[in-house]
């Protein structure tokens, strides 16, 4: 065979390998990494390249947590006032960068994630939309059940805080699962983008006045699916399975090719929407500034 002829067949088939690799992104498919068990994390617990992020309270952890764990805090990557006046935005990629190695990750660290009870949920998926901001999203699991359904199961937890060094992380933003409040209004009129609010029905319908906005309500078009629908209705903490939402997402008009937008008050409950439509497999993008920035803009449409 002339290298001339090798070479167009090796060209021929990187392009198929390509066109099938964008089909399948651009396809719903059902990703079973983003959730890991308790007993694949306790088969995976020596594993050296393993990093487990426990939120929750620190208190808490000093008392119990599952070996190897790590205390991070949230507010590590987080910008608790902008200088646009929003709440709980992302933070430059300097500091982001500064973050992550300080929690002790690498370019090949294998990164799970461990919410200590119900309420840290929200917060632990905010975690992983900002890991996944960070380019680390092919990497990084949460624990379902969390500490709760480690604790039930009999799994074994200590006091003793491992030492880690610091990481090397080098991280790439990717900023296309973030989304603009011009690139939202821009797409309100479209059949194909399925904007989901998840607040508790009470703030989108406006019966609550929404804190930092100057107004109550939700944006024009938006579905409400609130946060805490994505877990079981009972105290173990664990997420529905997939067919569960899976029906709960199209029962709010979500249907096969729809892109999805998620916000709430401050990008922190819109999080778990977005690990929700991740887990599933369909595009998201997260409205960081949400509605503490669309409703303080008058020129913009809200419905109650």
């Amino acid at each position: 065979m002339s290298a001339c002829l090798h070479k167009g067949l090796l060209l021929t088939l990187a392009m198929l390998i390509n066109s099938g690799s964008a089909l399948i992104s651009q396809t719903k498919q059902i990703d079973e990494d983003l959730l890991v068990t308790t007993a694949w994390l306790e088969e995976n617990l020596a594993d050296t390249l393993l990093v487990l992020l426990h939120y929750g309270m620190k208190t808490e952890f000093k008392e119990e947590h599952i070996p190897g764990a790590r205390f991070v805090s949230i507010w590590d990557v987080l910008v608790k006032k902008n200088e646009q006046d929003l709440r709980h935005e992302l933070p430059d990629e300097q500091e982001l960068e500064k973050a992550l190695r300080s929690w002790g990750i690498n370019d090949n660290s294998k990164i799970i994630i461990c919410y200590q009870d119900g309420n840290s949920i929200k917060w632990s998926t905010r975690l992983f939309y900002t890991l996944d901001y960070a380019g680390l999203g092919d990497r990084v699991a949460i624990l379902d059940g969390g500490l709760k359904a480690w604790k039930e199961e009999g799994r074994s937890v200590t006091a003793y805080v491992s030492s880690y060094m610091e990481g090397k992380v080098d991280i790439r933003i990717v900023d296309s699962v973030r989304i603009s409040k011009a690139e939202v209004l821009a797409k309100l009129n479209n059949e194909d983008v399925i904007l989901i609010d998840a607040r508790p029905p009470e703030r989108y319908y406006g019966k609550v006045r929404e804190e930092n906005s100057g107004r109550s309500g939700h944006i024009e078009g938006a579905v409400n699916i609130p946060y805490y629908e994505v877990s079981k209705e009972d105290s173990t903490y664990l997420f529905k399975s997939k067919e569960a939402l899976g029906t709960l997402f199209e029962d709010h008009m979500v249907h096969e090719g729809s892109a999805i937008i998620t916000y709430c008050g401050t990008g922190i409950l819109a999080s778990t929407l977005y690990f929700t439509a991740r887990l599933l497999g369909y595009r998201v993008r997260l409205y960081d500034g949400s509605f503490q920035e669309w409703g303080d803009d008058d020129s913009l449409p809200v419905n109650r």
